[in-house]
């Protein structure tokens, strides 16, 4: 199974200038790390490039890049093979898609679940989830009120 799993604000904005808009939020990241560690994490050149540490402790990083260059500690995959290449990923392993948005909407046809994780506020985002793509390709299935934000599971319809 290949889930997206993103936090976003109000207006479905994730991201400012290659970073989190919103206040840092410890709680999230450690939902975040509970859900996909031991798994799988995909992402786009540029999500790779603004995490703080890499590679994700506990995961296998797999980056989609048509630019960056093989390293020891991540898989680099063109982006011209990518579906077929999370297709031999062992799906006993978990895999998430954490970003970015050019990546996740070139992903909806292969992605099972979104879960997306609602911060609350509205924070002055550059880059946006595809809400209307989504939203005419899956429906909602549990919401959950944490803490932290509302977790919303989406599947496929």
């Amino acid at each position: 199974m290949i889930r997206a799993i993103l936090a976003h604000d109000a207006y479905w904005g994730i991201g400012k200038a290659g970073t989190l808009p919103w206040p840092h939020n410890p709680d999230d990241l450690k939902w975040f790390k509970e859900c996909t560690d031991s798994g799988v994490v995909v992402m786009g050149r540029k999500t790779w490039e603004s995490l703080p540490r890499k590679p994700l402790p506990g995961r296998k990083n797999v980056v989609i890049s048509n630019t960056m260059k093989q390293q020891t500690d991540v898989e680099v995959v063109r982006t011209d093979i990518y579906k077929s290449r999370l297709a031999t990923i062992n799906y006993t392993d978990n895999v998430w898609i954490i970003g970015g948005a050019k990546l996740l909407e070139d992903s909806l046809d292969i992605i099972d679940e979104l879960w997306l994780n609602n911060v609350g506020g509205v924070y002055d985002c550059d880059t946006f989830l595809p809400k209307q793509k989504i939203t005419k390709l899956f429906h909602w299935n549990t919401v959950e009120t944490l803490s932290f934000g509302t977790i919303t599971r989406w599947v496929k319809k």
